[in-house]
């Protein structure tokens, strides 16, 4: 079978014609989205970004699981060898060094429960780790008064210059559960931007980065509907969402009590994760608490903070501070949102 033959006029018009199409589409034309999602730090870590070249782009997005397994290896309370373990075993015996990315943590840490005059609090691990929501678990009542004694943030001695930690209570444990994510997706835009990508966005369970605009519009991300309000007319996953943001090169951290939790049957209580360090017991009174900001190291422990202090005097925490905003659904399902956020009054 011969093969059909072609012109040379036809053979220059096709090339002239890929010519003027590769000069005015040079990168354009091969450029899409690239996106995935893995389990990593007890939760769904995925990446969405664009790029020119697919090489290129799916080693960005392995760049950045790789740094998500790698903090979750340094800072996880559940693996024996991290180092956050290590601290929990040692720091209570005697001053010990830390590395300089958790001596960074604790000192960020530190920093909010200053502020907050302890809301926020590191060491409610010491009560924390006697929940088990998968087994549906909680300390007894003498277990908690117990190891409430170990739950103050003033016993956690750190030197930021020397790297150095000490607990001076030797039943206190700490966890990074509400700082860790957020720090985890700071590092991966970082990752990004160092590879030159400009439109994506990167979260781990509550915790967002975004990167730019998504392609000449802003991402639009949504806070989800608690429970509580009407879910009677759910019909598709949009139906799901309480509040749509749409947002451009932002930090976003959402913390409920929705996502790990069991209910007490012997109470009828809802348990979950978020633990108020002044009682030992889950927070209450709010449902979902959505802090927006610049850095994710920031956004994941105010929204934690805000969450156990409550409506009112979360608000006027975040008020206090600049460039950030926040929104609460309390349990009742009223959303309330900070200054920067609060709907012009009409006259």
């Amino acid at each position: 079978m011969s093969l059909p033959k072609i012109s040379c006029q036809t053979l220059r018009s096709s090339i002239l014609v890929a010519f003027i199409y590769y000069v005015i589409f040079p990168t354009n034309a091969l450029a899409e989205w690239y996106s995935d999602e893995q389990s990593i730090m007890g939760t769904s870590v995925s990446v969405k970004l664009w790029h020119e070249d697919e090489v290129r782009a799916r080693l960005a997005i392995e760049a950045v699981m790789s740094e998500m397994r790698r903090i979750d290896d340094t800072l996880s309370p559940y693996k024996a060898d991290s180092e956050l373990s290590k601290v929990n075993r040692e720091a209570g015996l005697a001053p010990m060094s830390i590395s300089p990315e958790l001596s960074r943590l604790i000192d960020k840490a530190l920093y909010f429960s200053r502020a907050s005059d302890g809301a926020f609090d590191i060491s409610f691990a010491s009560v924390g780790h006697q929940y088990d929501y998968r087994e549906k678990r909680k300390p007894s009542e003498k277990q908690r008064e117990q190891l409430m004694k170990a739950v103050n943030y003033r016993f956690i001695q750190h030197d930021k210059v020397a790297h150095r930690l000490f607990f001076t209570q030797p039943n206190l444990q700490i966890d990074l559960g509400g700082i860790a994510k957020g720090y985890a997706v700071d590092r991966a835009a970082s990752i990004l931007a160092q590879q030159g990508v400009k439109h994506a966005t990167v979260s781990a369970g509550g915790d967002s980065r975004i990167i730019g605009d998504k392609r000449g519009e802003p991402w639009v991300i949504g806070i989800k509907k608690p429970r509580g309000l009407d879910h009677t007319k759910v019909t598709s996953a949009r139906d799901e969402v309480a509040i749509l943001l749409p947002l451009v090169n932002t930090a976003i951290s959402t913390s409920g009590d929705y996502e790990r939790y069991f209910i007490d049957p012997a109470t009828g209580e809802r348990v979950h994760h978020i633990i108020n360090p002044r009682t030992g017991k889950s927070a209450s009174g709010v449902v979902s608490v959505s802090i927006l900001g610049q850095n994710g190291f920031d956004t994941d422990p105010l929204s934690t903070t805000v969450f156990v202090l409550g409506v009112e005097k979360g608000l006027a925490l975040v008020n206090q501070f600049t460039g950030f905003d926040c929104v609460i659904i309390d349990a009742k399902g009223d959303v309330h949102y900070s200054k920067g956020l609060m709907p012009p009054v009409n006259d």
